[in-house]
């Protein structure tokens, strides 16, 4: 069941969903799943329209979850509204996003959800272009700064200001659509803009504004726009053998790009209605994350957690931003440990 709802990325881009449907399919589906989620053999995932999720649906095609008594389905919708109720209620099981996203609002302590895994880390893919004149983050100060509520864009911006002793309170911020973002920066009295890939590079190329450029990109953050996989809490301890053959086959997903790229993107494009080499040109700011990558994020190699740290900085950023009510302990958050010898004894 493949269903395209909200992309994540404009309609020049590569990235959007021909036949994109409504809100009130995603709802259907959402109705049709009603029931069957808590299943012992069942991932039914809703998640954003984006490239980084595709070690998914490949390793749904090469049979890694067949061969671990999994049975996968999906549709993509970038609607957390739409998204997280059914992700409490357990209509579906799994979704997919940033970790900066996924602890805002209406997320709160004693949520039925719990981040598991992780699936890709953004490495340019998302930023900010600024108008002439900007030529760093403390010139924004006063200024306005458009931007999708949760967007990299704005939470590394804040990231930044954070470390300069200011916050996001200094600059005059404009809610926007990240697809409205290459029609807003034609406004001069637009400072900045918060995109992503291939936009954020096409909007500092193509804008009338001369003297514009990128500000900032996810290069520059390690680690802070990570996309980790989400499932709901009651059903994953009950069936806690099913996320580990999901997450297995995720990571051997990843390997399989890591060593045979070109086999990857020919399983992956169809699901995008792109061709390998349009893929190939927009993961160049996307990191797939290996299960080596994911021992280190989560600690179980006995190093301090990075994705602890990852998570407190956000923390703070979106209680600043008032994207949380209030912060959120990591452990509330976050269980490590499926990921401690995930493949002791398993097939990879």
């Amino acid at each position: 069941m493949k269903t395209r709802i909200f992309p994540k990325h404009s309609e020049g881009s590569t990235l959007f969903a021909k036949n994109t449907r409504t809100l009130a399919l995603g709802l259907a589906v959402s109705v049709a799943w009603a029931g069957q989620a808590a299943a012992n053999s069942e991932v039914n995932c809703a998640y954003p329209f984006w490239f980084g999720f595709a070690p998914a649906p490949v390793a749904d095609k090469m049979g890694f979850f067949e061969e671990e008594g999994i049975e996968f389905s999906y549709v993509y919708d970038n609607d957390r509204a739409n998204v997280y109720p059914a992700l409490e209620t357990g209509d579906i099981n799994c979704t997919m996003r940033t970790i900066g996203e996924h602890m805002s609002r209406p997320l709160t302590a004693d949520s039925d959800t719990v981040v598991i895994g992780l699936i890709d880390v953004s490495v340019g893919a998302d930023g900010v272009v600024a108008g002439p004149g900007i030529d760093s983050v403390e010139d924004l100060i006063g200024k306005n700064f458009a931007g999708e509520t949760g967007h990299p864009g704005i939470l590394m911006t804040a990231h930044a200001l954070r470390a300069m002793g200011l916050s996001m309170n200094d600059v005059n911020v404009r809610l926007i659509a990240t697809d409205d973002s290459p029609a807003v920066f034609e406004d001069e009295d637009i400072a900045a803009v918060a995109s992503w890939e291939p936009m954020l590079s096409e909007i500092a190329a193509n804008t009338s504004r001369e003297g514009s450029k990128i500000l900032l990109t996810s290069r520059e953050f390690e680690g802070l726009i990570t996309d980790v996989v989400i499932v709901n809490k009651t059903d994953y301890i009950a069936n806690r053998e099913k996320y580990a053959a999901f997450m297995r086959g995720i990571y051997r997903a990843v390997d399989l790009f890591n060593e045979d790229p070109e086999k990857f993107l020919e399983l992956a494009a169809p699901e995008y209605d792109v061709t390998p080499d349009q893929m190939k040109a927009d993961l160049a700011g996307v990191y797939y994350t290996s299960y080596e990558d994911a021992e280190e994020y989560f600690g179980t190699s006995g190093a301090e957690p990075k994705l602890k740290q990852i998570t407190e900085d956000l923390v703070a950023i979106n209680v600043d931003l008032d994207y949380m009510d209030a912060p959120i302990p990591y452990e509330a958050m976050v269980d490590p440990s499926l990921t401690e010898g995930l493949f002791d004894g398993a097939m990879r």
